[in-house]
């Protein structure tokens, strides 16, 4: 059963690694993310829409959380997961703490995408994995990650 739940887990990565694609494609940053259900249905997909949405809270998860809090209550978000195609910001981490979702899965750790692009720009580093984040809330949020970290990193290669 745990094999098939990888599996499962992996495939929903996937698909938050296409979202932060096309989120590239529309010349934003390369992150995006899903949300499923307990049942794994798909229920909203969120994509980084900083730069075309000149907003710096535009990040995919603040998106699709956005939504997701308009359509359903923190005890339905309880029982979801969020799939993301990078280990989430600290404001992303509060965010789907703050929202309730249950579960968060993601592709690309922040230790290896700050391997890539690099610390040189103060402003834009801050580096907190999210279960140090997650550690101090009182609610327990089940983390999983990373998973497919070099199908994830290709995006931030070029």
């Amino acid at each position: 059963m745990k094999i098939m739940n990888m599996n499962k887990d992996k495939e929903l990565v996937r698909m938050a690694i296409e979202m932060a694609k096309e989120s590239k494609g529309k010349g934003n940053l390369p992150f995006g993310c899903i949300l499923v259900d307990k049942d794994g249905e798909i229920l909203i997909k969120g994509e980084n829409t900083i730069n075309t949405d000149r907003d710096c809270l535009a990040h995919a998860e603040v998106n699709l959380i956005r939504e997701a809090s308009k359509i359903y209550d923190y005890t339905f978000l309880n029982s979801c997961t969020i799939y993301t195609s990078d280990e989430p910001c600290p404001m992303c981490t509060s965010a789907i703490y703050w929202s309730g979702i249950g579960k968060l899965v993601y592709g690309l750790s922040k230790a290896k995408y700050y391997q890539i692009v690099g610390r040189d720009n103060p402003n834009w580093v801050f580096e907190m994995p999210v279960r140090e984040l997650l550690e101090k809330g009182g609610r327990k949020l089940e983390v999983i990650g990373p998973l497919l970290e070099d199908e994830a990193s290709i995006l931030h290669v070029d």
